[in-house]
């Protein structure tokens, strides 16, 4: 991959996390808690995404992104372990949003979710800054 397509395939997975924050902001906002917190989940995982491809690295699974993100920015130091956890838990509740018939979601939940993602979202953000690459 070359330097000028890394930038790009960051950009773009930038704008697809905030494209995410967005559509869950407007589905908390039209009460489909479910759905918005599905929204959150995608919008750090295309925040994750952006921050492998500073490394170069693509996972195939989402699994494998987080094992990724562990391994090589939690464990250098470059990215807060709490926040890292962020990812796992907005996994696990969008699991439960998208397959669960009995899984009930509140505004305050979709909204603690969004707020997490957010959160996920800025510290990826502040090491891209760092790599010069945001």
């Amino acid at each position: 991959m070359t330097e000028e397509n890394k930038r790009h395939n960051i950009a773009q997975e930038l704008e697809r996390a905030e494209e995410a924050l967005k559509a869950a902001r407007v589905l908390a906002d039209n009460r489909c808690y479910n759905d918005a917190v599905s929204r959150a989940y995608y919008g750090a995982l295309h925040f994750a995404r952006a921050l492998m491809l500073i490394e170069g690295l693509e996972a195939k699974t989402h699994a494998g992104v987080a094992h990724l993100v562990n391994m090589h920015f939690v464990k250098s130091g470059r990215l807060d372990p709490k926040v890292s956890l962020y990812l796992g838990e907005l996994q696990a509740v969008r699991s439960e949003a998208d397959y669960d018939a009995a899984a009930v979601f509140t505004e305050q939940t979709a909204r603690d979710r969004i707020d997490k993602a957010r959160e996920y979202g800025a510290a990826i953000h502040a090491i891209l800054q760092r790599a010069d690459y945001a």
